[in-house]
């Protein structure tokens, strides 16, 4: 069976999500910002503080040039991503097409307003904030969940001012963004399978420089902040509970960014040990006049080796002895490598005694060098929302069965609080 180096098996994966999601983009996500949007019942009658914050909005997506070119000097090289980041850019112009719309059909800003604060956002560029690719897969994960959270409240706000234009603009646009997030996450979550640690380690120094685009390019961004903080659609409080939070936990990792399942192991086996210390202490009894041990293991006898099982779970950590870095790729019964894109379509390629002569690759080539968090979303809608996204999504069915198991979590407290208080009241 054919082997593949980790950054090979990440760009089978990049190309092979890519395929996936433009898939579902085009069978079920596609909108038109022109006619799916009913800006006649924009309301002008909105306050002055929901336009301000459709303009931060608003402005933010005025550097999508800047998103777009500076990433894609980048990860050129890459066809998975940098065909979806082409894509990304098609699907974020929509949005910004969208905000800017409303402003105009509810009466906030005149076409000459509009071409003003274009002029004077165009005087500043938005760098890379990192210059390695995986940080800024890690960087755009955490930025397209915080902006999904900054539309739907943003939504929620449209809809107190009964803005049917806007919240239906915001509605759409907020599935789109649920979906970039659920991308990139996959992303991320596929490097931790293959290069755990350092995919952690560049996770926490995004984290530990994390701000959203804009802050140093737009006019005015502080005062811009202070107004959605203040109305509760993103600040500081919302960054934690709806942003980072969730995502640690969704990555299974704790807020010093160590893996849960090492901790709970740690704790496990510290447990393990205390009990075999305590089962080691020989207890007395007295029968018949002779000394009995209660116990009747002899000596040096433990019931539980502490040490070999911290062993074994070491091994099996990434970068441990039975760690293999390198994995099977899938073949077809002939042993050649299965089409991303025919495994999408649904098809088997046809069977040739041999490949027809392609005349590039006849010529000399240069060679080439992974919701939990959802139990504690407020509001049904939210929580459809996020479904939504999930289900047009590439990981519809890990993302069902994430959402069965929080269920399912959800009802085993349930019944062992119910359990503990009948407990409680018997003891009394």
């Amino acid at each position: 069976m054919t082997k593949i180096s980790t950054q090979a098996r990440m760009e089978d994966f990049f190309y092979r999500e890519l395929l996936k999601y433009l898939y579902m983009a085009e069978q079920k996500r596609r909108w038109n910002p022109f006619t799916d949007i009913p800006y006649d019942h924009a309301n002008p009658n909105s306050s002055q503080t929901l336009a301000q914050c459709v303009e931060t909005f608003c402005a933010v997506e005025m550097y999508l040039p800047d998103f777009t070119s500076k990433m894609l000097h980048m990860i050129r090289r890459s066809r998975g991503r940098s065909w979806f980041h082409i894509n990304w850019g098609y699907e974020e112009s929509k949005h910004s097409l969208t905000l800017e719309g409303w402003l105009l059909a509810s009466g906030h800003r005149t076409e000459e307003q509009r071409q003003a604060v274009e002029a004077s956002l165009s005087t500043l560029e938005w760098e890379l904030p990192y210059d390695h690719p995986r940080q800024m897969v890690c960087y755009t994960m955490i930025q397209e969940l915080a902006t999904f959270w900054n539309y739907r409240n943003l939504e929620k706000m449209a809809a107190k001012e009964k803005d049917l234009a806007l919240v239906t603009g915001l509605r759409i646009i907020s599935v789109d963004e649920r979906v970039h997030y659920n991308f990139f996450r996959n992303t991320v979550k596929e490097w931790m399978k293959w290069d755990e640690a350092g995919t952690v380690e560049d996770l926490k120094y995004v984290f530990d420089h994390f701000s959203m685009p804009g802050r140093t390019q737009i006019p005015g961004y502080d005062e811009a902040a202070a107004v959605l903080a203040k109305t509760g659609i993103y600040g500081p409080r919302e960054y934690i509970k709806l942003v980072k939070n969730p995502i640690l936990e969704d990555l299974r990792l704790d807020k010093d960014f160590k893996k849960l399942e090492d901790r709970e192991a740690q704790e496990e086996a510290e447990r393990a040990e205390k009990a075999a210390l305590e089962s080691s202490v020989e207890k007395i009894s007295l029968g018949n006049g002779h000394a009995v041990a209660k116990n009747g293991e002899g000596e040096g006898k433990h019931p539980f080796n502490s040490n070999a099982i911290s062993k074994v779970l070491e091994n099996l950590k990434p970068g441990g002895s039975k760690w293999d870095s390198r994995s099977d790729i899938p073949t077809y019964a002939n042993g050649r490598k299965r089409s991303a894109f025919l495994d999408v379509v649904g098809i088997e390629p046809q069977v040739r005694e041999a490949p027809s002569r392609s005349i590039i690759l006849s010529h000399e080539a240069e060679k080439l060098r992974g919701s939990r968090g959802m139990d504690k979303v407020e509001g049904a809608l939210d929580q459809m929302l996020m479904n939504i996204g999930d289900e047009l999504s590439n990981n519809a069915e890990e993302m069902r069965e994430e959402r069965a198991q929080i269920q399912r979590e959800r009802a085993a407290t349930r019944t062992n609080r119910v359990k503990n208080n009948k407990l409680f009241r018997d003891s009394e």
